[in-house]
């Protein structure tokens, strides 16, 4: 028994000896992956640092679903924001393909561009695609293609549009990827983003219709279809599904100082939850506690310090970072452990007089193996310069110069000559006074 004790004891020893040692090993300011589950794609973008923070299968071709109307939407700005005000009669040719979501748009219906714009891009009204389609391209076909184009150019080249409002169409696809890209340009229109993050829009009656009240069908933004997703920080951008492709969302969010593009895209919906809006919110919920701007190098940090010569009032100087220089970086990074600081001066050493300011080199804050900032190197105070010292040293770079060197030879070669040339007329006048 008492064998088995000791054996015992020596097993736990060795297993938590080893847990200890597994902890110790791991990565210093490991991040903890989001919470995700039950969707196809997935890709997490910070806009201001150009970042992908997130992502899974972001490069797997998945039906696009409702995010189709980002594009849409970025197009019937680009095209007609100039005309805004400007009627459109509704044809039978823009409702001939109409399915799923929609206002109920009337053939003979007049409607101006801002409302259809607005229908589309708060309520995901397929009829209205339609309009903006054919007022921009004069048909549905022709519109496919300024889609693909516009793909093309904004990089998602994994994209590919058969119809306006992304009813499902199994030669249709797009990446998770891709939409974030496209996401981005569409975030930097200001009309895209007040209108996709408008919780509701009463559009004016018209010539068939009485005024229509149109809810934001993104959950994450209204209450109206339901209240369990809703999401405060979140903004705009696109929410919708089909049977095939199912849920998808692309929103936006931000704290003011951060902002990311969040993309989910073939969610399931189990036991009720629709898993598109669960993601988002952990993704965007995790990206805020995550990431964070952290200060790596700032004008009272001392670098390091530099001689400085012909001065007998100091023998160097310090020097410091001329900027404040904030790194988007994990919040939990240990920045003394794990943040890199290289510097390289642009001499072994300054020469008195040095001003405080002065430009002395140059500083990098390195992480992972990776430039993350640079700035310069300045020197932290004035140093007067001893005219003593300095009277010296031009006596001193004098002496090397070449103009010396060549002058001393010179002087040493006509001394030379002289000394010989003196010898030899000694010697001959010795010579004539031995004749007489």
């Amino acid at each position: 028994m008492h064998k088995k004790k000791r054996l015992a004891a020596v097993l736990m020893f060795v297993i938590l000896f080893a847990a200890e040692a597994l902890l110790l090993c791991a990565p210093a300011g490991a991040l903890e992956e989001p919470t995700v589950s039950n969707a196809k794609g997935i890709y997490l973008y910070n806009l201001e640092n150009n970042q992908a923070v997130f992502s899974l299968n972001a490069e797997e071709k998945l039906y696009p679903t409702s995010t189709v109307k980002i594009m849409t939407g970025v197009l019937a700005i680009e095209k007609l924001s100039d005309r805004l005000n400007e009627n459109v009669t509704v044809t039978a040719e823009m409702m001939a393909a109409v399915r799923g979501n929609n206002i109920g748009l009337a053939v003979g219906e007049v409607v101006t561009i801002d409302s259809m714009i607005r229908a589309l891009l708060v309520n995901g009204a397929n009829d209205a695609a339609y309009v903006l389609a054919h007022t921009i391209s004069g048909s549905t076909e022709e519109f496919v293609t300024l889609m693909n184009t516009k793909a093309k150019e904004l990089g998602a080249h994994h994209t590919y549009y058969t119809n306006p409002t992304g009813m499902h169409d199994e030669n249709m696809y797009s990446t998770a990827a891709d939409t974030a890209q496209i996401a981005k340009y569409a975030y930097s229109l200001d009309l895209f983003m007040e209108a996709t993050s408008s919780v509701r829009y009463v559009m004016p009656a018209t010539n068939r219709s009485e005024a229509r009240t149109l809810h934001n069908r993104n959950c994450l933004l209204s209450v109206y279809y339901d209240k369990n997703y809703y999401d405060e920080q979140a903004r705009g951008m696109n929410a919708g599904s089909t049977p095939e492709g199912g849920h998808s969302v692309v929103t936006a969010a931000t704290d003011g100082e951060l902002t990311y593009i969040s993309v989910v895209m073939g969610a399931d919906t189990i036991e009720g939850k629709v898993y598109s809006y669960i993601n988002t919110s952990n993704l965007l919920d995790w990206a805020f506690d995550s990431f964070t701007y952290t200060q790596v190098l700032s004008p009272e940090q001392i670098v390091c310090e530099i001689p400085v010569t012909l001065s007998t009032a100091v023998d160097y100087v310090t020097l410091v970072s001329t900027d404040t220089l904030r790194v988007y970086l994990p919040s939990d990074i240990n920045v003394e452990e794990e943040i890199e600081i290289s510097y390289i001066t642009n001499s072994e050493s300054l020469q008195a007089p040095v001003h405080e300011g002065q430009v002395v080199g140059s500083v990098t804050a390195i992480y992972d193996g990776e430039v993350i900032g640079t700035s310069q190197l300045v020197a932290t105070t004035d140093v007067s310069r001893s005219d003593l010292l300095y009277g010296l040293h031009k006596i001193e770079q004098f002496t090397k110069s070449r103009f010396f060197i060549a002058a001393l030879i010179s002087a040493i070669i006509f001394t030379l000559i002289y000394i010989f040339g003196t010898a030899i007329l000694r010697q001959k006048k010795g010579k004539k006074r031995m004749r007489f």
